[in-house]
């Protein structure tokens, strides 16, 4: 059997995904937060040497298709400028050299998706998503009869969190979705691995990313009957109407949404705490990555316990936007909002199965830090989605 070039960027692919996921890095004693988890993910030495080996790696295929990943560079401007001015702010950074190693993540993120949009099509991507979703499946499978697996809270398999395990089963749950019922590859053994990940996703008793399981796939089901192929009237309407209804929860006082039952399980107070600790950060943010998990020194340890003790052992603000705003300020925020907007647009028109990621992962956006924070699977999955849209977009074009 011959191994040509593309196939060590697929078998690269998908241990990037695993890693991303945490399979290299289980979590096998039981967390009431994801804090731990997302502390290790990012920075155990397994994770380290794949995003290192896959940066230097995709040197050399980004030198093979120059060409082509100058246009698609030049196609991602609003993400380059994200990047760049993430790197302005380790300038004013209280850490700016812990700030500077965490962003060095992205640019490896950036570099080595690149490399992958440039050389491989849909197809080849999409069967290493598959593949990806069934060895995910047989993770968690292999973890039920252990304790470390289970929370008071609902199953999380070897992640550091059911919630963190329910959109891990999610996102692969639609990767089979659409090729048992668009890709119409119905069989016994696709049909065994949707259940079993279905099966999976129920027991972590996560409620949002089921939820959005099946509103993505419904909605995008409807579109591939319809054979429409552009939902960016859709999913732009569901993120302004979002982004307006957070604007709104944001300024509302914290004892009155509390009193109305819109805590959001206890995300009204973070979100308090992040709006008295921005006073005067309002413009540039903190810096990079440089307010949660920085230590002993870290606000959110100093003075979190003042509005409620959780809130020193979190590593987030439970939503994306928020802590682009804490990281960057309001001028980073814009910037992101514009990467934002660009991505929806190219996204939207780009095929269903990105169509069914790009609704859960904007909805769930709201609620978790998924963006531009860590090597989480939401975030390389975007990430992907991006770079490989506008690939295809340079298609089109020709």
């Amino acid at each position: 059997m011959k191994f040509s070039r593309n196939d060590i960027l697929i078998f690269l692919l998908l241990i990037f995904l695993l890693n991303s996921a945490g399979i290299f890095s289980p979590s096998l004693t039981v967390r009431n937060d994801d804090w731990v988890t997302d502390l290790e993910v990012s920075s155990n030495m397994v994770n380290r040497l794949v995003m290192l080996t896959s940066f230097l790696i995709s040197i050399l295929y980004l030198y093979q298709k120059a060409m082509t990943a100058k246009l698609v560079l030049i196609k991602s401007i609003p993400m380059l400028m994200l990047i760049l001015f993430a790197l302005l702010s380790c300038f004013w950074s209280d850490i700016p050299t812990t700030s500077f190693t965490r962003l060095l993540q992205q640019v490896f993120i950036f570099s080595f998706l690149l490399a992958i949009v440039c050389h491989l099509d849909f197809d080849k991507i999409f069967s290493v998503l598959k593949l990806f979703a069934i060895l995910v499946l047989l993770v968690g499978m292999i973890s039920l009869p252990f304790s470390f697996a289970w929370q008071d809270i609902g199953f999380r398999s070897i992640h550091g969190h059911k919630n963190t395990a329910g959109y891990i089963y999610a996102l692969s749950s639609l990767v089979l979705l659409f090729d048992v019922f668009i890709r119409k590859n119905k069989n016994k053994i696709n049909y065994t691995i949707v259940l079993g990940l279905f099966f999976l996703l129920v027991i972590t008793k996560s409620k949002t990313s089921l939820a959005l399981t099946l509103i993505s796939f419904t909605y995008t089901l409807f579109l591939f009957k319809h054979k429409v192929i552009n939902a960016l009237p859709f999913i732009l309407c569901i993120w302004v109407g979002a982004l307006t209804v957070f604007t709104m929860l944001l300024i509302t006082d914290t004892q009155t949404l509390t009193e109305l039952g819109l805590d959001f399980t206890g995300r009204a107070i973070i979100w308090e705490f992040i709006l008295f600790e921005m006073q005067e950060f309002e413009w540039f943010g903190f810096g990079y990555r440089a307010f949660w998990g920085i230590g002993d020194e870290g606000l959110s340890i100093l003075y979190g316990a003042d509005y409620d003790a959780f809130i020193t052992k979190l590593n987030q603000s439970h939503n994306s936007y928020l802590d682009i705003w804490v990281m960057l300020g309001s001028v980073g925020l814009a910037i992101f909002i514009l990467f934002k907007i660009h991505s929806l647009v190219l996204i939207s028109r780009s095929n269903y199965l990105y169509i069914a990621f790009l609704l859960f992962i904007t909805i769930h956006s709201f609620m978790e830090t998924d963006f531009f924070r860590s090597n989480n699977l939401v975030w390389v999955l975007y990430t992907l989605l991006y770079l490989s849209s506008i690939k295809k977009g340079l298609k089109n074009d020709k």
